[in-house]
């Protein structure tokens, strides 16, 4: 399974002058795709979670079979996973893709481009239901923490480098602090860490949630419910207080482990994960706001990952310069 190639490769073209229009009409597909996929009922409340679910227990209209549209896409698909072949002068980096996402969905075209500057990149899709595997981020997050601690560890282990890094987008920048924070022996062995727009301080879902926090414990087992339905108790791990929320909470003031060096990239135009949501405000943390360096880009939560200026900050963060390696654009406004 670690070895699972990307299903499609790459035109550099694109990726050298990638097209607003259609990485708009590709995120729309992408959207409203997980918004099917998500209709995957809850499980039962046994350890193995989703692995028990029955193909004649999801809704007939849901169809679980990978669209065509997808792989097709010139933007879909991450690097071949080759832990042999990593230069010793720079650290692996993990990357943590966000909610019903995948290696596959997301930060993928990040990967391509930090493997063409010489960087060794690993990625795996975590907190999958097994009967719907290439939709990622949906199980219990501590869960997926465990899940994600042992690729981290696979990683350090096969590639033999002493430090690895971290680079996660929404879910996964919260699962880059959450896992170091909750998991055995990972602080120790992570250095950087990147997060684009985490909800550490409770997820809003455009304001879902604040409306189910009205009504105090009975909107919110009803929102909770909502959830369990379409089968993400992650969302409501990082909901205002959820499992995951609370352990940050809990934390305050030591969420940042000692020796992990983290920067939390944040946009002023995120509607979903607002800065002030984001923000840690502890020795070793840098918060930056993507409109610092570039005030005229508008871009949005999902944006982020494909945003150059964003990329920018990534690479300033892992490799602790301002350079402009890449010029500021105008990023996708959602």
């Amino acid at each position: 399974m670690f070895h699972q190639p990307a299903t499609h490769l790459f035109d550099r073209q694109l990726l050298t002058m990638p097209s607003t229009i259609r990485l708009g009409a590709f995120f729309l597909a992408q959207m409203l795709w997980s918004l099917g996929t998500s209709a995957i009922p809850s499980p039962p409340p046994n350890p193995d979670h989703g692995s028990h679910i029955a193909r004649s227990e999801l809704p007939p209209t849901l169809n679980i079979t990978l669209p065509d549209a997808l792989p097709s896409s010139p933007l879909y698909g991450a690097p071949y996973i080759d832990f042999k072949s990593c230069p010793k002068d720079r650290n692996p980096v993990v990357f943590l893709h966000g909610l019903s996402a995948s290696r596959n969905v997301d930060l993928n075209v990040l990967q391509w481009r930090l493997e063409d500057r010489g960087y060794c990149t690993f990625s795996q899709t975590y907190g999958a239901w097994p009967i719907v595997p290439w939709v990622g981020g949906l199980e219990p997050m501590a869960d997926s923490a465990k899940e994600v601690a042992d690729w981290i560890r696979k990683v350090k282990n096969e590639t033999g480098a002493t430090k690895v890094d971290i680079v996660g987008h929404s879910e996964g920048g919260v699962q880059a602090l959450y896992v170091p924070l909750t998991q055995d022996g990972i602080s120790e062995i992570v250095d950087h860490i990147v997060a684009l727009a985490p909800a550490i301080h409770g997820a809003q879902y455009y304001g879902f949630t604040d409306f189910w926090e009205v009504g105090g414990n009975i909107t919110r087992t009803i929102g909770k419910t909502v959830m369990d339905t379409l089968g993400c108790p992650a969302c409501d791990d990082m909901m205002t207080d959820g499992a995951v929320y609370n352990k940050f909470k809990e934390a305050a003031g030591k969420i940042v482990q000692p020796g992990n060096n983290v920067t939390i990239i944040m946009s002023k135009t995120d509607t979903l994960v607002s800065p002030d949501v984001s923000r840690i405000d502890e020795a070793g943390v840098k918060n930056v706001l993507v409109q610092d360096t570039c005030p005229d880009d508008k871009v949005g939560h999902a944006g982020l990952a494909y945003d150059k200026g964003v990329w920018r900050l990534v690479l300033n963060a892992l490799e602790g310069n301002n350079d402009a390696v890449f010029p500021c654009e105008q990023g996708l406004e959602f």
